[in-house]
């Protein structure tokens, strides 16, 4: 009988964003003597892929379409192969059906809530149907994690006991960012790849192209920075990819600045690309607590971000980085000069971002906590018998 705890992530996976990360994180330094990991992916995709690559069990259920039903019967099938005593689900998709197939199992049902489906879903009908899933399964998981206190309110204010939320920020682990031997030659490797002059003031996002993360506004706003810096040459590079890309390549033409505008496409290589950035910027409309603003800190690279969600948790005005309201492309543009006009303003972010980081929001950290809770999750419940195979 194997006494270790066994956890079955379950997530869509169709893309490679925050909560991706957080569970190649989570999973790449959870004890091994103590948990067993396998994760459930709906689309055998670049994350799968990743998990496969760090030698993390991976089952694709790519053979239903995007809302069968059968899915339902695939997911409760790996449940009783696997015989998780925890089945944690990321995503609306995937909390809904990990709650219906794990309901009666024994298992504990555990969510972990990493952003707010009111701006993860614009268009009234598609919010109205995933709001109808999210709620209406809810009842059926034990326990919720918020990744930040943002988040957690929502949760509260929607009904869910504050007994059964933990706040548990999201972690990373800051070895990979801190190459600084390498730091000159990514900089300079990669602005030949991009084609950007050495001298030239680099600006720098990582995101998906959705509406939630605000980019058109981003363009906006460095089209207004890049002219006031002149003669300074100014560039902004976009790493990602998404549903926004034509949309946002017109509005950089429309402006006059897509020469200026790098569009890199999906890149895995993160923390080379952070190296060749003066400064990251953030343009959301809301977040839960994202990560590509963490691992920007961990490479000490300076933020300017929109006051929303989690970012706010993390980025102190003045403190540990430029904070502006969302949806305002005049008043990020104000904050992107200033930015790059003031060194010893950039000097004193980063430095004073990268303190912080390491005091509160490391993957020791989160890797913790989130034992801890699976720890109590195990022990109020009832463990089924493994030795009998149903």
């Amino acid at each position: 009988m194997n006494s270790k705890t066994r956890v079955l992530h379950v997530i869509g996976g169709g893309e490679f964003g925050g909560a991706e990360q957080h569970i190649l994180n989570l999973l790449s330094s959870i004890p091994q003597d103590e948990f067993a990991a396998q994760v459930v992916c709906f689309y055998d995709s670049v994350f799968a892929g990743k998990l496969r690559d760090a030698g993390i069990p991976v089952v694709v259920l790519n053979q239903y379409g995007r809302f069968d039903i059968r899915l339902l019967g695939g997911l409760k099938q790996v449940m009783r192969s696997y015989q998780p005593d925890i089945v944690h689900s990321h995503g609306v998709k995937a909390n809904f059906f990990a709650r219906l197939a794990a309901r009666g199992s024994g298992s504990a049902v555990l969510t972990t809530v990493h952003s707010y489906l009111r701006y993860d879903y614009v268009q009234p009908l598609a919010y109205l149907i995933v709001s109808l899933m999210e709620k209406l399964t809810r009842p059926l998981s034990h326990h919720f994690i918020a990744v930040s206190t943002a988040i957690q309110d929502i949760l509260h204010k929607e009904g869910i006991a504050r007994e059964k939320v933990s706040l548990i920020y999201n972690g990373i682990n800051i070895k990979p960012f801190r190459c600084t031997g390498q730091r000159e030659v990514n900089r300079t490797r990669l602005r030949s790849e991009w084609g950007i002059p050495e001298d030239a003031f680099v600006y720098g996002t990582v995101a998906r192209f959705v509406p939630v993360k605000g980019l058109s506004y981003m363009i906006e706003a460095f089209a207004q920075a890049a002219k006031r810096l002149a003669p300074l040459s100014a560039r902004l590079v976009m790493i990602g990819d998404g549903p926004e890309r034509s949309l946002l390549e017109e509005t950089a033409e429309r402006l006059g600045v897509r020469e200026q505008v790098v569009f890199t496409g999906f890149r895995s290589d993160i923390p080379a690309c952070l190296h060749t950035f003066d400064a990251f910027v953030m343009s959301s409309l809301h977040e839960g607590l994202a990560y590509t603003v963490l691992e920007a800190v961990a490479s000490e690279v300076p933020i300017v971000a929109t006051a929303v969600g989690g970012i706010k948790e993390f980025v102190e005005p003045e403190r540990t980085g430029l904070l502006v309201p969302s949806a305002s492309a005049d008043q990020l543009a104000q904050a992107m000069q200033r930015i790059a006009e003031d060194a010893d303003l950039r000097a004193e972010l980063a430095a004073a971002a990268f303190y912080k980081l390491k005091q509160s929001f490391t993957i020791e950290q989160m890797t913790a906590q989130t034992v801890a809770l699976y720890r109590s999750l195990t022990a109020k419940r009832r463990l089924p018998d493994r030795s009998v195979n149903p």
